[in-house]
C-alpha cells in the first residue's frame, strides 16, 4: 500500500531544503567507512586492543632468559711515600688502569607465579580480542543509528512544513469565509492558533535535524548535508530462528558483552593461583663470565671467572601480606562471576526486548502504513463536510494534524523496525558490516 501521491509531492516539494551534497543510493555503506576510517572511539579501541596484546610476549619473557652485560673502566693515580719496616721512607707515584667485563645469564626454571601470569596474560589478549569485535559491532549499530536519526529528523521537518503550508492555507480560507459571513470568528482563531504551533514545531524539528547532522559528523569526522533515504516499501521479515528461545541460547553463548565477562572471570581465576604462588619456592639458574684486567707499575695480572649456579628463594614470613593477597583475589575472582551472571541476565532481557521490538515492529509499520490511508481518508470526507455544511473548520484542522502525525509515525516506525533487528543480532553477537549492507540495498537516491 503506497503513500498518496498527493500527500508524497506535498513533502518532496516543499522550500528550504536545499541539497548541498547529493545523495547517492548505497549511501550507508559510505558513510559506514568514513566511520571505521574517522571515528574516535573506534580508533580508540583499536589502540586499546594493540596495547593490551602486548601482555603476552612480556608475560613470557619472565620465562625466557635474561642476559645482562656490563663493562667497567678505571684509572688511578697514587702518589706519596710508603716505608716498609726497616726501611726509610721511599716517595711513590703510580699510575693504574683496571678494566672489567661482565656477562650474566639469569634463567627461571620454575616460578609458578610467572606460569600463572602467562596464562592469565593469554585471557587478557582474547579480553582485547573481544573488546575490539564489540567496538566493531557497535560502530555498525552506531553509525545506523546516526543514520536513521538524519533520515527521521528530516521527515519530521518535511512533515511538519507541509502541515505548516496545510494550515496556513486553512488559516486563509477561514479568514475568507469569516469575512463574506460563512464562519465565526472562532474559526478563525481556531486555525491561527493551529498555524502557530506548526510555526514552532518547524522550529523545533530544524534544532533536532542539526543536531541529527552533528551526530553523524561525529562518528564519520566529515559533515554530511544529505544522504540517501529508505525506498517507500521494503520486506519486513520475521526473525529467524523464529524462536525466542533459540536468540536467547545464541546470545548466551556468542554475546560480546558476555564473553568479555567471561574473560574477566577467567583472569579473576588465574589471579588467585598468582596469589597463592607467593607461598612456593622459586627455582633459577645463573651463568656468569668475568673478565678482569689491571695494568700498574707495581700489580698487573689478567682473570676470567666462569660460574654457573642454582638459588632456591623459599617465602617463610611475609608479614601476612602473602594470606592477604590470596584473600584479595579471591574476592576479585567473586566478583567477575557475579557480574558474569549478571551480564548473562541482562543479555537475556535485551535479546527477548530485541526480538519482540522487531516482531512488534513489523506490526506497527504495516499498521501505520494503513492508518496514513485512513486519515488521508477522513482528511477528504472533512474537507467535502467542509463544503456542503457538515463539518466544521475545526474538524478539518483535527483531521489533518491526525494525517501528518500519523504520516510522521509510519516514517519512524520503519527506522524502528531496522534498527530493532540490527539490534537483535548485536545481542547474538552476530552484528557485521554485512548486515548494513542489506540495508544499504534498500535505499534510493534522495
Amino acid at each position: 500500500m503506497r503513500l498518496p501521491t498527493r500527500l508524497l509531492t506535498a513533502l518532496l516539494a516543499l522550500p528550504g531544503l536545499v541539497l548541498l551534497e547529493p545523495a547517492h543510493a548505497n549511501d550507508l555503506m559510505r558513510v559506514y567507512d568514513l566511520a571505521v576510517d574517522n571515528d574516535a572511539t573506534y580508533r580508540a579501541a583499536q589502540f586499546a586492543r594493540d596495547a593490551a596484546i602486548e601482555a603476552r610476549p612480556q608475560a613470557r619473557s619472565a620465562l625466557l632468559p635474561q642476559i645482562n652485560g656490563s663493562y667497567g673502566y678505571s684509572e688511578s693515580r697514587e702518589e706519596g711515600t710508603e716505608a716498609f719496616q726497616g726501611t726509610p721512607e721511599q716517595p711513590i707515584d703510580r699510575d693504574s688502569t683496571n678494566r672489567g667485563l661482565t656477562v650474566t645469564l639469569n634463567q627461571t626454571v620454575f616460578d609458578w607465579a610467572a606460569f600463572q601470569r602467562l596464562r592469565q596474560a593469554g585471557e587478557q589478549v582474547a579480553l582485547a580480542n573481544t573488546t575490539l569485535r564489540n567496538a566493531e559491532q557497535q560502530l555498525v549499530l552506531r553509525t545506523a543509528e546516526a543514520y536513521f536519526a538524519v533520515l527521521s529528523a528530516t521527515d519530521t521537518l518535511r512533515s511538519s512544513q507541509a502541515e505548516q503550508q496545510a494550515v496556513e492555507r486553512q488559516l486563509e480560507q477561514a479568514q475568507k469565509r469569516f469575512e463574506v459571513g460563512l464562519s465565526a470568528i472562532t474559526d478563525v482563531q481556531e486555525a491561527q492558533a493551529r498555524y502557530d504551533l506548526t510555526v514552532a514545531n518547524v522550529i523545533q524539528a530544524e534544532q533536532v535535524l542539526a543536531q541529527a547532522r552533528e551526530a553523524l559528523t561525529e562518528i564519520t569526522g566529515r559533515p554530511t548535508q544529505d544522504i540517501a533515504t529508505l525506498r517507500e516499501e521494503f520486506p519486513l521479515p520475521s526473525p529467524d530462528p523464529a524462536n525466542v528461545g533459540d536468540w536467547v541460547a545464541n546470545a548466551k553463548q556468542s554475546n560480546l558483552d558476555v564473553l568479555a565477562a567471561r574473560h574477566n572471570a577467567e583472569i579473576a581465576a588465574r589471579g588467585v593461583g598468582v596469589a597463592r604462588s607467593g607461598h612456593l619456592p622459586t627455582l633459577g639458574a645463573q651463568a656468569q663470565y668475568q673478565d678482569a684486567t689491571s695494568d700498574g707499575s707495581r700489580f698487573s695480572g689478567e682473570a676470567e671467572t666462569e660460574t654457573v649456579s642454582l638459588q632456591l628463594t623459599v617465602p617463610i614470613f611475609a608479614g601476612g601480606a602473602t594470606r592477604s593477597g590470596v584473600r584479595q583475589a579471591i574476592a576479585t575472582r567473586e566478583q567477575r562471576h557475579a557480574e558474569l551472571d549478571a551480564q548473562e541476565r541482562l543479555v537475556e532481557r535485551n535479546t527477548r526486548d530485541a526480538y519482540q521490538g522487531v516482531v512488534t515492529g513489523a506490526a506497527r509499520v504495516k499498521a501505520f502504513r494503513q492508518a496514513v490511508v485512513s486519515s488521508r481518508t477522513a482528511l477528504d470526507a472533512s474537507e467535502t463536510g467542509l463544503e456542503v455544511g457538515t463539518r466544521t473548520a475545526v474538524d478539518v484542522l483535527n483531521a489533518q494534524q491526525q494525517l501528518y502525525a500519523a504520516e510522521r509515525d509510519y516514517l519512524q516506525s520503519r527506522y524502528d523496525y531496522l534498527l530493532s533487528v540490527l539490534r537483535l543480532k548485536a545481542a547474538a553477537g552476530r552484528l557485521t558490516a554485512v548486515d548494513l549492507q542489506e540495508i544499504d540495498a534498500l535505499l534510493i537516491e534522495s
